[in-house]
């Protein structure tokens, strides 16, 4: 193995350090999981594969996309739950 620029050269093939250690976590997070579980972690990653393959933005992009939503979400992240009415009008 020769690792180059955070890349390691693994059977010839050219690889992101940053790629494998994530690949490396995943594999890791689901041999804990349950068999009961897989299913929908299966059609989870089928979803984000097919937003990516059409070039959607991922939640986070979407929302820092809309003018003000960042700044938004912090100032009630902050804010204290108290404040907020014990019912819902809708």
């Amino acid at each position: 193995m020769l690792i180059e620029n955070n890349f390691e050269y693994i059977n010839g093939k050219r690889e992101s350090i940053f790629m494998l250690s994530a690949q490396n976590e995943l594999n890791s997070i689901l041999e804990k999981i349950p068999d009961k579980y897989r299913a929908t972690i299966l059609e989870y990653a089928k979803i984000i594969s097919l937003k990516a393959s059409k070039g959607e933005l991922n939640d986070t992009e979407y929302l820092n996309s809309i003018p003000g939503m960042a700044v938004s979400i912090v100032k009630e992240a902050n804010t204290d739950i108290n404040e907020y009415k014990d019912k819902l009008d809708w």
